[in-house]
């Protein structure tokens, strides 16, 4: 039996709130969601939880503040199975979060913080 491949993956560690709706807004307003999830994302964040997915053991390397903010993405990177013990928590810091607006067409905007 072949031996696991085993990843690092550094780099971007974000809080994503992704947001359906069926057209952009092209205005001010209110627009209502169809669909929404909140995610731990970032390039390095989903590329470690797609190779866990397809097998490998995956560490992530990656910094989050001290906030209730980082404690969720621990948690919902921990969930995936990924290895979480370099992850850096940053006294004082705020951990980084993303509004993101999805259209039917898969357009999207993003609003990083």
């Amino acid at each position: 039996m072949a031996k696991p491949v085993r990843l690092l993956s550094v780099g971007a560690f974000t809080l994503d709130t992704i947001l359906r709706v069926e057209t952009l807004p092209a205005h001010q307003g209110k627009f209502i969601a169809s669909d929404g999830v909140q995610i731990a994302s970032g390039m390095a964040t989903s590329a470690a939880c797609a190779a866990h997915r397809l097998g490998a053991e995956v560490s992530l390397w990656a910094s989050a503040g001290d906030d209730p903010v980082g404690d969720q993405l621990i948690a919902d990177i921990k969930a995936e199975g990924i290895d979480c013990s370099l992850i850096r928590r940053v006294p004082g810091a705020r951990s980084a979060l993303a509004a993101i607006v999805v259209d039917a067409y898969g357009e999207r905007i993003i609003v990083p913080f």
